[in-house]
């Protein structure tokens, strides 16, 4: 399965979070999620079943992949969330009835989320800082909110949501064991542990160490039942 992407997106006084993943062959779809709050406010499926009767090729798969993700952050960043529920029902409405999307409806989707953010086109979507997630098959997801950036020196408080995939939706999750820990090639690794509340949440604050040159980054990890999800955030060097 390729990695995925997590971003935080700020659009007017909300940062929405948005999350895209391969499902992997067995499900050959690309999943983008939009939050809000720990809510799912929208979402885009793109079915890759083309790539894999071709022969599959990873490194286009993940150009999809990455490509969706920037699109989907673009029109968040636009103020384009309603179009991106109308387009997210119109594909629920289709699976319901048995008609999953193809690559022809995909391009047509791409295209209408191309012209919802034309409204911003000074703004290139490479801009937004893209975070890894490497949950891999699980169910649980990890959702830091807020769009701000972490830099060293500073201490900062991580607001972090656990997750599951439910039968009604993303339900929380009480009682997840979660383990924040800075790494960085200048300063030996550094741990904090928490405890999810019977909300799914919980803040958690870190110091993060004072650095100029290398790299950095906070692992968030969490752990439930057997399930384990990560989320990466890179940490910048301190401002001179």
């Amino acid at each position: 399965m390729i990695t995925g992407y997590n971003t935080d997106v700020k659009c007017g006084d909300v940062t929405y979070h948005v999350q895209t993943e391969d499902k992997g062959l067995e499900t050959p779809v690309i999943l983008s999620l939009v939050y809000s709050g720990g809510a799912i406010l929208a979402s885009k499926r793109s079915p890759y079943d083309d790539l894999v009767a071709s022969g599959f090729d990873e490194k286009e798969l993940a150009d999809r992949l990455q490509r969706q993700h920037k699109l989907i952050c673009a029109a968040v960043h636009a103020g384009r969330i309603e179009e991106l529920k109308k387009l997210g029902a119109k594909e629920a409405a289709l699976a319901k009835d048995g008609n999953r999307p193809q690559v022809e409806a995909n391009a047509e989707s791409d295209a209408a989320i191309q012209s919802a953010v034309q409204a911003v086109k000074d703004e290139s979507p490479d801009r937004f800082s893209i975070s890894t997630d490497e949950q891999g098959e699980s169910e649980l997801t990890v959702v830091l909110s807020g769009g701000r950036e972490l830099r060293g020196g500073r201490s900062v408080t991580l607001r972090l949501n656990v997750l599951r995939r439910g039968p009604n939706g993303q339900e929380r999750v009480p009682d997840a064991k979660v383990t924040v820990k800075t790494l960085s090639t200048a300063f030996p690794p550094q741990s904090t542990f928490a405890t999810t509340d019977d909300r799914g949440a919980v803040a958690v604050l870190i110091s993060l160490p004072d650095f100029k040159e290398g790299r950095a980054a906070v692992l968030i990890r969490a752990e439930a039942n057997g399930e384990v999800a990560e989320l990466r955030k890179v940490v910048l060097p301190r401002r001179s």
